[in-house]
């Protein structure tokens, strides 16, 4: 795709890609301009859009009628720039001594390494500073995976160019860093975390892809037992009470939170996140960002939301001993109150509660359950033969599916235990024996 005299976002916010040069012996445009280039257009009769595109280009334009999702895909191609090509360029410009991070080549690599996850669906992008290479990995549905290895001195202009994209400071090489940026791929936007870490050979950086767009998922959407949703209906209806989902980085805890939001958010009540950071927009929710940098803390949000009139609270995260008391005292002052925990399972998050400081009787008062998560991978649906991988022979999976447990007050839970639970997607061929100990462990 060649944009001639159209800049990107141009032809992004007109709903047009520029498809080709056509040549200056066309007979289509023989009689008016020497320079054709065909556009594709979702619709081919709009001549003031047309009339447009021939003003900025000073060409003859021949319309091709597309789909928007054709047109967006015909974008996205675009951003996701070959490999060798690109480094080739850079090549040059190394010999040159004209790698910075500013450079045309620095950008568009940046850019096509996250269009790349984000076309494998990856969760994370791990940069990586080997002695002799730039190691690039995806975490991709769990695991990660080898993406390729670039010359090692692509390392320092490409984390340069990441850390300005976060907001980092680009001179400070000694500490970690933690920032984050908006990214807009042509078929989806997502919010991007960047943390960095010095390493024995530079910064280790990882970027954390999360969507900006609502999912729109409900409980009833996800992969709950009817036993476990009507459980979880009845606490998200509750006035008041504190309800706890724990699990490790990535298990979708905030998935959960979300979904059960959306089934009471339009009730008449006011609904108030803390987060760090928002991870894309809940409809009528307000959505508080915190920032520990300036001193903008859960406890310090939490504690000024409670004067804004709130009936639902959601704490992103509860990690010290100032959050997991004010978010009690807020459950027991008429709010219902959200929020996780990082624990290995639901039995461990009121031991945890109480290495903070929160008594057990004050526990039995407000706690209305707790829901632990992980995600496994589901085994993929195919014939035997296609169903082993070739370089492996190990079965091959498609997707995720959350294995789940819900903890009573009482000590009972919704629907068995976490194990319980994996030990029936076993049996009913949705994941295996591996992925459950990979996942889980051994009991």
């Amino acid at each position: 795709m060649n944009q001639i005299n159209l800049s990107k976002k141009w032809c992004q916010r007109n709903g047009i890609a520029v498809v080709e040069c056509v040549g200056e012996n066309s007979r289509e445009c023989a009689e008016t301009c020497a320079a054709p280039m065909k556009v594709a257009v979702s619709n081919a009769s709009d001549e003031l859009l047309l009339e447009k595109i021939r003003f900025a280009t000073q060409k003859c334009v021949i319309p091709e009628e597309h789909s928007p999702a054709e047109i967006r895909l015909m974008h996205s191609h675009a951003a996701s720039i070959d490999d060798e090509d690109l480094l080739k360029h850079i090549k040059q410009l190394d010999a040159s001594r004209n790698t910075s991070w500013e450079s045309e080549p620095i950008v568009n690599f940046v850019n096509s390494l996250i269009v790349k996850a984000l076309q494998k669906k990856a969760t994370d992008i791990h940069l990586e500073p080997m002695a002799d290479s730039l190691r690039v990995r995806f975490r991709i549905d769990g695991l990660l995976t080898e993406y390729r290895s670039f010359p090692q001195w692509l390392a320092e202009p490409v984390l340069i160019r990441l850390k300005v994209m976060a907001n980092v400071d680009i001179t400070e090489r000694r500490l970690p860093h933690d920032g984050s940026f908006a990214f807009e791929d042509f078929r989806e936007k997502v919010n991007v975390r960047l943390s960095t870490i010095p390493v024995n050979n530079g910064e280790k950086c990882v970027l954390r892809l999360l969507s900006a767009n609502d999912s729109a998922q409900t409980l009833e959407s996800l992969d709950f037992s009817e036993k476990t949703l009507q459980a979880l209906r009845r606490i998200f209806s509750a006035p008041q009470g504190l309800f706890l989902v724990t699990g490790p980085t990535g298990s979708g805890k905030t998935t959960t939170l979300y979904a059960g939001l959306r089934e009471i958010i339009q009730r008449k009540i006011n609904v108030t996140t803390i987060e760090d950071p928002v991870e894309y927009e809940l409809r009528g929710a307000n959505q508080i960002p915190v920032n520990e940098k300036c001193g903008f803390t859960f406890a310090l949000a939490l504690r000024s939301i409670l004067r804004q009139d709130p009936d639902v609270i959601l704490v992103g995260e509860i990690r010290d001993a100032e959050t997991a008391q004010i978010a009690i005292r807020a459950a027991q002052t008429g709010h219902l109150v959200l929020s996780t925990l990082h624990t290995n399972s639901a039995k461990g998050a009121a031991p945890r509660l109480i290495d903070l400081g929160i008594s057990q009787s004050i526990l039995n008062e407000t706690l209305l359950g707790v829901f632990a998560q992980r995600l496994v991978r589901k085994t993929a649906k195919c014939t035997d033969a296609d169903a082993l991988d070739n370089a492996t022979n190990a079965p091959k999976y498609s997707g995720r599916t959350i294995v789940c447990e819900l903890l009573s007050p009482n000590g009972t839970y919704a629907d068995g235990t976490m194990h319980d639970n994996a030990q029936k997607l076993v049996m009913e061929g949705i994941t295996d024996e591996n992925e459950i100990a990979r996942v889980l462990g051994n009991r």
